[in-house]
Formats: C-alpha cells, structure tokens, sequence
C-alpha cells in the first residue's frame, strides 16, 4: 500500500538535519528525536545517496536498474516500498524544486 503518491514524476529528497553515518556499505541513520536508530542495506544504502538532493522517482528507478542488475518493474515496486517506509520513519520527504 502506497503511503503517498509516488509515481515517476513525484519529486523525493531525504528529510533534512537527520545525522546518518557509513558503516562500510551501510548506512545508519538516528533520529534522536524520535529516539530511533535505523540500519540501511547497501541498496537502500544507496537510495538515501542519490536522495541527498531532489530528484524523481523514474529518474531514481533508471539510475538504480544501471546499477543492479534488476528489471524496471521490481525495482520500480522495491523503490516504492522503500521510499513508503522512509517517509512512515520520517526520513524522506516530497521536495519542490525552487523555480
């Protein structure tokens, strides 16, 4: 179940002032407000990279099937599921490109 219409033009960034740290080809993210910890997969690991400025949905799908070898349609439905876990744990948000 989508959290928020996340379609190839929705425009996503990773929510800001959250402190994150590498931990080889993981990621670990705290949000001391909520008093959560949590761990990113080199996949996922990699999402909140290309997060770190605004960018669409399909644009973050096509990068992600030229890296993995993965077919557009499972990688469009595991990038929607991640993204609508992101956004329930406060990590993600829909960005506006300044004009």
């Amino acid at each position: 179940m989508e959290l928020f219409p996340a379609g190839p033009d929705t425009l996503v960034a990773r929510s800001e002032n959250l402190p994150y740290s590498r931990v080889d080809d993981s990621i670990i993210a705290i949000d001391s407000d909520a008093g959560y910890c949590f761990a990113m997969n080199v996949t996922t690991a990699r999402i909140w990279d290309l997060l770190s400025s605004p960018i669409r949905v399909g644009a973050l799908c096509d990068s992600l099937c030229g890296e993995f070898n993965v077919d557009p349609e499972t990688c469009r439905n595991d990038v929607i599921s991640i993204l609508c876990e992101m956004k329930q744990n406060g990590l993600l948000r829909e960005a506006i490109l300044s004009q």
